[in-house]
C-alpha cells in the first residue's frame, strides 16, 4: 500500500462527522475507496468492505438516534479474529481510508456502536472466524458543523501536548520522532480517552497501550505517526514487542527501512 502526503495534510483537517447531506458519493470516490480498500484486504489479510445503501443499518436505532443524520454509506471494519493484534491492524489501516476519505473532501466518523449491529451483519460478509468490529461512516458534509456537531467537537477537544503523548525519552529527539508525535497527538480515540503512549529510548521508539483499552485506538495512533515520520523522509513498519514487557501492555516497536 503505498502512502500519501496527502494523508499527513488530512490529518490537520480531519474531525468526526456526524450530520450528512444524504448526497450520494460521485463514482470517481467510490472507485477511489475501494481501490484503497482492495490495497489494504490484499496486504493485511483484513475484510473491509464498503457499502453504498447502509441506511437500514441506521433505521430505528435508538442509540443513534438524534447524534447521526443522514447517513448512507459506510466502510465495514471486519476481519479475522484469530490474526495476531487484529484490532490495532483494524484501526491502522482503518485510518488510513478516513484519511483518504477527508483528501476527497468527504466527512467520516469512527462508529463502535451506534448502529444496529444485527442489520449490519444482513448487508457485509462475514467469514469463519471475522467479526464486525466497527463501521466508519463516510458522505458528503456541508462545510459548517450544525450545533449538535459543535458540542460534540467541544466533547473532542482535549488534544494531549507532546509531552503528555511522548511520556519517556532521552537524548536529543530527532525531527521524525517530534513530526511523528505531532501527528500522532491528533489521532482520535474511543470517549476521548487518549490511552496510547510513546517512548524514545537508546534510539529506539516504541508505542504501547495498557490493557483493557482498544488496540483499535493504539493502531489509528501508529498510523498517525508514521504519515509524521514520512513527511520528513523517514519510512519504517511497526513490529510487535515481543516479548511483552508485561502480558498488560501491548506495544509496538517502530523499524526504520
Amino acid at each position: 500500500m503505498r502512502k500519501k502526503l496527502s494523508w499527513h495534510e488530512a490529518i490537520f483537517f480531519r474531525t468526526s462527522r456526524r450530520t450528512y447531506t444524504g448526497e450520494p458519493l460521485e463514482a470517481g470516490q467510490i472507485d477511489v475507496i475501494q481501490h484503497l480498500i482492495a490495497d489494504i484486504n490484499n496486504e493485511s489479510n483484513l475484510h473491509f468492505q464498503f457499502i453504498e445503501n447502509a441506511e437500514s443499518v441506521f433505521a430505528g436505532f435508538t442509540a443513534s438516534y438524534g447524534l447521526l443524520r443522514g447517513v448512507t454509506s459506510v466502510i465495514a471494519i471486519v476481519g479475522n479474529s484469530k490474526i495476531a493484534n487484529v484490532q490495532a491492524l483494524l484501526g491502522y489501516y482503518g485510518e488510513f481510508l478516513i484519511l483518504e476519505c477527508v483528501a476527497l473532501n468527504l466527512g467520516t466518523c469512527w462508529l463502535g456502536g451506534t448502529y444496529d449491529k444485527k442489520e449490519a451483519k444482513n448487508v457485509i460478509s462475514l467469514q469463519p472466524n471475522e467479526e464486525l468490529f466497527a463501521l466508519i461512516s463516510v458522505g458528503n458534509v456541508r462545510n459548517e458543523k450544525d450545533l449538535k456537531e459543535k458540542l460534540m467537537s467541544r466533547f473532542g477537544k482535549n488534544k494531549q501536548t507532546s509531552d503528555e503523548l511522548l511520556q519517556e525519552k532521552e537524548g536529543t529527539i530527532p525531527s521524525w520522532v517530534n513530526s511523528g508525535i505531532e501527528a500522532a497527538r491528533l489521532a482520535p480515540s474511543a470517549m476521548n480517552k487518549k490511552p496510547v503512549r510513546y517512548s524514545y529510548l537508546n534510539q529506539t521508539l516504541k508505542a504501547y497501550i495498557a490493557k483493557p483499552n482498544k488496540e483499535i485506538d493504539l493502531g489509528i495512533s501508529l498510523a498517525h505517526f508514521e504519515l509524521g515520520a514520512f513527511k520528513t523522509g523517514v519510512q519504517g513498519r511497526w513490529i510487535p514487542q515481543n516479548p511483552l514487557l508485561s502480558e498488560e501492555v501491548v506495544a509496538f516497536v517502530f523499524q526504520k527501512e
